[in-house]
């Protein structure tokens, strides 16, 4: 119990330090826990469940650090990942479930001093695929696992899982532009990954279906990708991670819709085209599953939703 308090306060000692000596606080924590990891790693030759508790206390130590010179845990959530990420492969081998077991550490620990939970989630995604692609980890399974960490982190402090979605989303897309990765499959792959992961954790898969589709469209406005190209892949991909663990279609699809106007209306797009383009790219993909999933959702999407006339577009009739 020394030992981990002693990690926890040095950790937090030299955060504040670090915070308090530049105003770059992303690369501040970025540098100063894969260096406090790489240093106490070697010393202790710590591995396994030893290595994991050290890698958490480092994190709590970093988030107690953040908040204690009045900083917002989420400005610098992106550094502590990498931090992590990078540490732990200067020692020994990043795993996706050190990504994963790191995300849900940061969630509970923001929670714990305060802080704004979505917004920290976003740095987490941002720093999971920053830090995949600089290590040389796949930047698709590092997705998968922040998504599930973020989502089961924020269900187990009581955040608000729809605004959580979104912002997960919106950080996805700036990392894929600032790492090179393909914004809209980046995107697609990150809202398929947070539904399926509210899903297998009994959430609600409706709020954060809608969520996730107004993140796709802020995301995409604010990387520069075509906002309609956006919708209609993440509509698919959420279609899809929907059937994958047999959840309700049909909720999938209306809230799909609902949250393409929503995300239309906030950005300034065409409501009429971003609804049409989610309920297409609906259905195509519930077609694809079978025709019964089909109809399930193309009775769904079909007239009038948050007062947008909804139309789908051919092949379908």
């Amino acid at each position: 119990m020394t030992e981990e308090k002693s990690i926890i306060v040095k950790t937090k000692e030299g955060v504040v330090e670090a915070i308090q000596g530049t105003g770059d606080v992303t690369n501040a924590l970025l540098g100063l826990v894969s260096g406090a990891l790489v240093t106490a790693l070697k010393e202790t030759k710590l591995v396994g469940a030893e290595a994991a508790s050290l890698v958490k206390d480092t994190i709590v130590g970093s988030v107690r650090g953040i908040a204690e010179v009045g900083q917002e845990v989420s400005s610098a959530a992106k550094g502590v990942i990498v931090g992590v990420m990078r540490g732990t492969k200067e020692v020994a081998e990043t795993t996706l479930e050190t990504v994963g077991k790191s995300v849900t550490t940061l969630i509970h620990t923001t929670s714990e001093v305060g802080g704004d939970i979505a917004q920290t989630a976003k740095g987490a995604m941002e720093g999971a695929i920053v830090g995949a692609k600089e290590l040389g980890v796949s930047v698709t399974d590092a997705i998968t696992q922040a998504s599930t960490s973020i989502i089961k982190g924020g269900k187990q402090v009581g955040a608000e899982l729809a605004t959580t979605a979104k912002e997960t989303i919106i950080g996805a897309a700036q990392a894929a532009k600032e790492v090179g990765e393909k914004g809209i499959e980046t995107i697609s792959h990150t809202a398929g990954a947070v539904v399926k992961a509210t899903a297998d954790l009994g959430g609600d898969v409706g709020s954060t279906v809608r969520g996730s589709m107004v993140g796709a469209l802020h995301g995409a406005k604010e990387v520069g990708e075509t906002v309609l190209d956006a919708v209609t892949g993440t509509a698919s991909s959420m279609i899809q991670s929907t059937a994958q663990v047999g959840g309700d279609l049909a909720v999938t699809a209306k809230n799909a819709v609902e949250g393409a106007i929503e995300g239309a209306k906030a950005i300034g797009v065409d409501t009429a085209e971003a609804a049409s383009a989610a309920a297409t790219s609906a259905l195509k993909a519930a077609g694809d599953i079978s025709a019964s999933a089909g109809k399930q959702v193309r009775d769904a999407v079909t007239g009038t939703i948050g007062g947008v006339k909804v139309v789908i577009k051919e092949p379908f009739k």
